[in-house]
């Protein structure tokens, strides 16, 4: 991609946002404090506005920061494992070497993410979608030439502009950055303009502004086995390309660099309808926040004049000034002319009005669906109902999240560590074109769909054998196939392939146990033909009389 092109771009993706800036702008003064004004220039930190007096009620705040912690403890949650590797094809996930690879992958990719800072830049992610509707992060190696991990970035919004395809996906992502010389330069050594090299010394503290665009090289497919272990590609025939360049004069700065996938991803809260750009729950809320705002302002005020009253006094009442701090002299002509100004103020008609408001807005950010209820403990059944309301009001969002987001990130780093060489090596049944795999989720929410399922068909067998016992008929029991049962629910919860045999082990443990219990009823034929046989000659021996000589007495006629 040249670079006339990327500032073109770039200056037009500039101006079409600021129309939603402005909201964003807002959200930021009074519910994402601290996030960085979008109208404001930050470049020194001296610039930055530590006090954000224009909050006076923190209700929005801490209803955001609520929500985003509920999202990464249901679904990323750094506690419990979060996600899992499984075969499209089930024969393939029967088969236990390969499904006990898999598990070995899914295990690598899980720790390569947990030992990264995946779980403080993600936050950091949450906030934003729960506040601007929209996210960026991004997902590189730590080092290009060996495996040393990877790492992740929350980029800010007000830095970030991109483009995408059909999808909906990342096509183009840009970032403007602001920096010094002496950072350009410690970044692309001499690979930089002489104007930079030269405001190294004359003007150290001035920052200069720095397109950096990642784009996608049409003629470079993305694929699975290309730069696999030991098949690195050069920089510029990767599927992705990126490039640094000053703004204002388009010259570039380092050399064009490249990556096997998209490392940049934006998830979003909702998708705005014709825009590029979610909403977010701080969106719907913004109009009850800013009245509460408002409000508690006028209430503040009300109140300072019925602590501190204004005070009335009739023409030449008073001689001197009126003092009225302590030990304060005041000089009057008549006392009983001078009187304190009431405002009537109905402190209990605005407490009134502004508790709903603040019911609203924890409403808009789900807290009162999200948070326990205050009791010293919760029964395992209100637990799970309260997982439920959280699936059916996150559900949406969960979907998406997964498809922008965490898919491709997954991905990545699965593609990351096959091109490092860190898996085991591929056994020969994963090799026959039929390992397409699927990402499955087992956060919080996951899981209880999954424990939902998971009771259906133990409610299920047990319907039916109250049937059967109620009826009498035993062929209800006949209608479940238990070994699909089994192997279902091992599936559904996420049992580990070592703990379970593969198909053709249980068949042969079926087909051993069969030929046992021909050998079992075999032996006990013989043994009764054996008992038969021997209770026989026994009766022939009574016969024959105590004394064994074989005769009969003939009946005498």
């Amino acid at each position: 991609m040249e670079t006339d092109l990327i500032r073109k771009r770039f200056e037009a993706l500039f101006t079409q946002r600021k129309t939603v800036e402005s909201t964003w702008d807002v959200i930021e003064r009074f519910i994402t404090p601290y996030r960085g004004g979008f109208f404001q220039d930050q470049r020194q930190e001296t610039s930055i506005d530590w006090r954000k007096r224009e909050v006076y009620d923190s209700t929005a705040v801490m209803s955001h920061q609520n929500l985003a912690a509920s999202l990464h403890g249901s679904i990323t949650s750094p506690s419990i494992r979060w996600f899992d590797l499984t075969f499209q094809d089930e024969k393939m996930n029967d088969s236990k070497e390969s499904k006990e690879w898999l598990e070995e992958c899914s295990r690598i990719t899980y720790d390569a993410i947990q030992e990264s800072n995946f779980n403080l830049e993600v936050n950091e992610t949450y906030q934003d979608i729960c506040g601007y509707g929209t996210s960026v992060i991004t997902e590189e190696p730590i080092d290009d030439a060996q495996w040393r991990g990877i790492q992740f970035a929350s980029i800010p919004l007000k830095q970030c502009y991109f483009e995408q395809n059909w999808e909906g996906k990342v096509y183009r992502l840009y970032r403007l950055l602001s920096w010094t010389p002496i950072q350009i330069i410690s970044k692309f050594g001499t690979k930089v303009p002489q104007t930079v090299m030269d405001a190294k010394d004359s003007q150290p503290d001035t920052k200069i502004d720095i397109i950096f665009c990642i784009f996608e090289r049409p003629k470079y497919r993305p694929s699975f086995d290309a730069g696999g272990p030991g098949k690195k590609l050069a920089p510029k025939r990767r599927p992705y390309g990126f490039k640094y360049m000053i703004r204002s004069s388009g010259d570039p700065l380092g050399d064009e660099g490249g990556y096997y996938e998209m490392p940049a991803f934006v998830p979003r809260w909702r998708k705005t309808n014709d825009s590029m750009w979610g909403n977010s729950p701080a969106m719907i809320a913004l109009a009850d926040v800013l009245t509460l705002n408002q409000l508690i302002e006028m209430v503040l005020r009300s109140a300072e004049k019925v602590i501190d009253p204004p005070t009335l006094a009739e023409e030449r009442t008073i001689i001197s000034d009126l003092v009225l701090k302590a030990a304060g002299l005041t000089v009057v002509r008549d006392i009983s002319k001078i009187r304190p100004f009431e405002s009537g103020a109905r402190f209990d008609v605005s407490q009134l009005r502004i508790e709903d408001l603040r019911e609203a807005i924890q409403s808009y950010f789900f807290v009162d669906k999200l948070e326990l209820k205050n009791s010293p403990a919760m029964t395992a059944t209100e637990a799970q109902i309260r997982y439920d309301l959280m699936q059916r009001l996150l559900g949406p969002t969960l979907g998406r999240l997964q498809s922008d987001f965490l898919d491709l990130l997954i991905q990545r780093t699965f593609n990351m560590l096959y091109r490092a060489g860190q898996f085991p090596a591929i056994p020969e049944s994963v090799k026959d074109g039929k390992s397409a795999m699927d990402i499955k989720y087992l956060g919080p929410l996951n899981r209880a769909q999954q424990v939902d399922a998971v009771a259906g068909v133990e409610r299920w067998i047990a319907t039916l054998g109250n049937i059967a016992a109620t009826t009498q008929d035993q062929k209800v029991l006949k209608v479940p196939d238990y070994v699909e049962v089994a192997k279902g629910l091992g599936r559904m919860l996420t049992v580990p392939a070592k703990m379970m045999r593969d198909e053709k082990k249980v068949d042969d443990e079926v087909k051993a146990d069969e030929e046992r219990m021909e050998e079992m009823k075999e032996a006990a034929a013989l043994q009764a033909k054996g008992d038969a046989t021997q209770s026989v000659g026994a009766g022939m021996m009574s016969l024959q009389g105590p004394e064994g000589e074989g005769e009969m007495e003939q009946e005498i006629v």
